[in-house]
Formats: C-alpha cells, sequence, structure tokens
C-alpha cells in the first residue's frame, strides 16, 4: 500500500473507533445524570441519612467527577490517536486519569471495612464520623501520591505503522527513559492490585459467613418460638378440659367453693395480666421491629455493596490484563490491526463501568432510594413542565 500522510491515518483510525466514541459518549451521559441524581436526593430527600449510607453521596461524587473527565479525554484521545502531539497535556491528562479513578477504587476499600467492623464486631463501638472523614483525606492522599509517577510513565510518543510507511505520535506509555521509575511503579501497582482484591474478597468472605451465621440463628429461635407457642396452646386447652371434668364431677359441692374457685381464678387471671404488661414494657413491640428492621437494612446494604465491588473488579479485570500486555510487549499497539482496535479499546475503556454503574445498582436494591428518587423525579418534572 502507497504511503499516506499522518493526518489521513488518523481519520482512518478515528473512523474505525466511531462505535467506540458513541460508547464513551453514552458512558459520560449515563454517569453523569445517574451520579448528579444520587447527588439531589441525598442533598434534598434524604438529608438525614443514616450511619449506614454515608460514603454513598461521597461515592458518587468522585464516579462523576472521574466518569466526565476520562469519558471526554479518551474520546479526545480517539479522534487524536496518531496526532497527539501535546506531551504535557498527555502527562497532565494520564496523572488526572489515575487521580480520580484511584479515589473511588479506596473508598469502595474503606466501606468494606465499614461493613465488617458493622456486622463482625458489633459489640465494638461503630466507625465514628471523625475515623470516616480521615479515611477519606488518606484516601485522597494515597490516590495523588499514587498518581504523581504517572507523568513520568505516559508522554507523547513516537507511533510507528508499517503498513502506512507513516510515522505519527501518539499518547502512551514512555518505551524509553524512566526505566527504574516505570518498573517500581509497575510492582506497586502490580501489588496494590493484587492486595486490595485479595483484601475486599477476604472482608465480604468474612461478612458472608456472619450474616450467613446470624439468618441461620434468626431461623431457628423463630421456630423454637412457634413451637413453644404451640406448646402453651396445647397446655392450655389441656387444662381447660380438666377443669371442665372436674366442674361436672363437682356439681354437688357447695356454693361457697364455687365462689372461691372463681376469685382463685380472677386472682390468676390478674397477676397473668400484670406479667404480660411487665413483659409488654420491657420488651417493646415497636423496638424490636425497629431492630429487625435495622438488621434487614445492614444486610441489603451488604449485599448492595458487595455488588458494586464485583462490578469494580469485573470492570477493571480488562484493563489490567492489557497493561501487562503493554509491559511485556512494548509494541502492542502498533502491531494492532484498524479492525481489532475498536475491540481492544472498548475492553481498554470498560472500567469507566465502574463509576456509571453505581446509581442503577441503588435504584435496583435500595428501596428507599429509589422512593426518594421517585418522588424527587416527580416533584422535579412538576415544577419544570
Amino acid at each position: 500500500m502507497e504511503n499516506i500522510t499522518v493526518s489521513e491515518w488518523n481519520n482512518i483510525i478515528s473512523e474505525s473507533l466511531i462505535p467506540n466514541i458513541v460508547i464513551l459518549t453514552i458512558y459520560v451521559i449515563l454517569g453523569t445524570c445517574g451520579n448528579v441524581l444520587v447527588l439531589l436526593v441525598y442533598s434534598f430527600q434524604m438529608k438525614e441519612s443514616s450511619d449506614e449510607r454515608y460514603f454513598i453521596p461521597i461515592l458518587a461524587a468522585f464516579d462523576m467527577i472521574a466518569t466526565i473527565y476520562c469519558g471526554i479525554f479518551m474520546i479526545i484521545q480517539s479522534l487524536y490517536q496518531v496526532i497527539f502531539t501535546h506531551n504535557i497535556l498527555c502527562k497532565t491528562a494520564q496523572f488526572f486519569i489515575g487521580f480520580t479513578t484511584y479515589i473511588p477504587v479506596l473508598l469502595l476499600l474503606i466501606i468494606a471495612i465499614q461493613r465488617y467492623m458493622k456486622l463482625c464486631r458489633p459489640l465494638k463501638p461503630a466507625m465514628p464520623l471523625h475515623v470516616k472523614r480521615t479515611t477519606l483525606i488518606l484516601a485522597i492522599v494515597i490516590s495523588f501520591l499514587g498518581a504523581l509517577p504517572l507523568p513520568y510513565i505516559y508522554g507523547s510518543i513516537p507511533f510507528h505503522s508499517i503498513t502506512y510507511g507513516s510515522i505519527g505520535r501518539r499518547c502512551g506509555k514512555v518505551k524509553e527513559g524512566h526505566r527504574l521509575v516505570r518498573a517500581i511503579y509497575a510492582i506497586v501497582i502490580g501489588v496494590f492490585a493484587v492486595a486490595l482484591v485479595t483484601a475486599l474478597i477476604v472482608l465480604y468472605s468474612k461478612i458472608g459467613c456472619t450474616v450467613y451465621r446470624k439468618l441461620k440463628m434468626n431461623r431457628s429461635k423463630s421456630s423454637e418460638v412457634e413451637f413453644r407457642n404451640s406448646v402453651s396452646k396445647t397446655d392450655e386447652d389441656g387444662v381447660s378440659g380438666s377443669e371442665y371434668s372436674d366442674g361436672t364431677q363437682n356439681t354437688l359441692d357447695s356454693k361457697i367453693s364455687n365462689s372461691n374457685i372463681v376469685k382463685i381464678d380472677k386472682n390468676c387471671k390478674e397477676q397473668q395480666l400484670e406479667k404480660k404488661q411487665q413483659t409488654t414494657t420491657s420488651q417493646p413491640v415497636g423496638s424490636t421491629k425497629r431492630r429487625k428492621d435495622n438488621r434487614s437494612l445492614t444486610h441489603k446494604l451488604t449485599v448492595m455493596f458487595f455488588v458494586i465491588t464485583l462490578v469494580f473488579i469485573f470492570s477493571y479485570l480488562p484493563k489490567v490484563i492489557l497493561l501487562l500486555v503493554e509491559g511485556l510487549d512494548k509494541d502492542f499497539w502498533e502491531n494492532v490491526s484498524n479492525t481489532e482496535r475498536p475491540g481492544w479499546m472498548f475492553l481498554y475503556q470498560i472500567f469507566v463501568i465502574n463509576n456509571i454503574v453505581n446509581p442503577f445498582i441503588y435504584a435496583f436494591m435500595d428501596i428507599k432510594f429509589r422512593k426518594e428518587a421517585t418522588v424527587f423525579l416527580k416533584r422535579f418534572f412538576q415544577c419544570t413542565f
């Protein structure tokens, strides 16, 4: 094939990536609208949210920032595949991509620790507010430090085409220079990723075992209560039957003894009523129901956060694999054909789903959020139209 200009080559690649650009645009729209809705609902409808939901609006805010920034930059990158000549812009963009994506990931770890403390160590005090704020600041600081080496690893690099005989420039991993920095960073990030996923699996495994054990105990307790109620009912029926037979046999007893029996029965009933009232006072029905509701809410939110964590793992897995492939084969993207490129780019960019899907999980699994979001949207559309 005859030689073509870099601009023509870039047009060919950009046209092949139109499906990716459309998908990224959908990512940005869904992620922005969904996370903005979460923030608005928690700001206006769920102002006095419980301790269980403390990190949800914070996670939504950082998810929204990551979706907008990463989505728009990757659209620009798709349009300027081989004509990305601005080195400083590439380095700065990669730094902020790392910074904005690391924070939600660390927040998921903090949430997992909070769920573990809540369910597996109920006798110990829950995570206080100042600790939550401290962990949030730590997550931001660690993300900032983790993103600092990225400008040394990424930059505007030469991009060769054997097919078209052209040389362009793209924003990618630097092939020469700073080898020690790149090697150390790759090892640290690899160890951190393995440790993070392992910690999440261990924490949620322990949480799952605890929840299963508690559900099993509650079922056994409820079956015991049902059995006791049936036994007590049987005993009462037996007592009333014996009283009836004794009464028929002693029909010739005097009226005085009958009146004494009536008095004794009245006294017994009064004592039973007093005991029942005392029991009701000591264990109010409302507080018992509230405890059950709180327990149910804790379990449901734990399952919800577990699903969010699973989505995070599966959405980041393709990118991690591709980053490993890039490390082993420096010319990987140069050897990819125009027909293969959209598929590989889709896998490379699918991590953004982690920042998009959370509002939909809330709407599906959090009944209270779904109700409050419905009320908010009805009010919004009534005021607008």
